[in-house]
């Protein structure tokens, strides 16, 4: 059987390299790697892959779920694998595009062997032909936070460092409406806390945590 040709996209040097040489074997053939969406283009339009294995973040500029999207489009059939540090891709940035149907999402936390990501890999082509050949949506399957889309937001932007004055003009709406936020953030989150600060402070490292940049 011919060996599936894999485009691996990812910004960090060594994840990257590390990457390529893991699932470079019997069944798969990586035919390029880049670190930006920019170079991942090229390589796209170049190689022709059967799958992309795509980091989520891909630093300033286009996302690697902007950059599925851009390549699935001119490629309809092609698998989609995304291997990333943020448990709910909502963590990254907000407003993103919906992520292409058929596509495989894996957290790098929960990947325990590199045979999970080949597996995906292989799995990733028969899901892009299926959700081809239905006029159903097939969503990946993921473990969502239970919290919503603006919750999310206000997650982030808490982590970021903004004070509720800040996120209050930032969302238009009043500073008792993102304690209000906060609260439940904390709630869904089962954060407990005495002070509001110290809350806050919770609820960063809960971001962090869950983004892959654990402090």
């Amino acid at each position: 059987m011919e060996n599936t040709k894999v485009l691996v996209v990812e910004d960090d040097d060594f994840t990257r390299a590390s990457l390529v040489a893991a699932i470079s074997g019997v069944s798969t053939k990586v035919v390029a790697a880049a670190n930006s969406s920019a170079s991942a283009l090229r390589e796209f339009e170049s190689m022709q892959p059967d799958v992309m294995l795509i980091d989520l973040d891909l630093g300033s500029g286009p996302t690697g779920i902007d950059l599925a999207v851009a390549c699935r489009r001119k490629k309809s059939e092609l698998g989609i694998v995304f291997l990333t540090s943020y448990s709910d891709p909502r963590l990254l940035r907000a407003n993103l595009p919906n992520l292409p149907d058929g596509s495989k999402y894996l957290v790098k936390s929960q990947v325990s062997d590199i045979a999970i990501v080949v597996g995906e890999i292989q799995a990733s082509m028969d899901s892009a032909r299926k959700a081809l050949g239905t006029s159903k949506k097939m969503s990946p399957s993921l473990d969502w936070l239970e919290l919503t889309d603006i919750q999310i937001e206000t997650l982030r932007l808490v982590a970021e460092g903004y004070t509720n004055s800040e996120i209050a003009k930032m969302r238009y709406i009043t500073e008792r409406g993102v304690e209000q936020a906060i609260s439940k953030i904390a709630k869904a989150l089962a954060i407990e806390s005495a002070t509001s600060q110290n809350q806050r402070v919770h609820i960063a490292r809960t971001y962090f945590r869950l983004s892959g940049k654990a402090i």
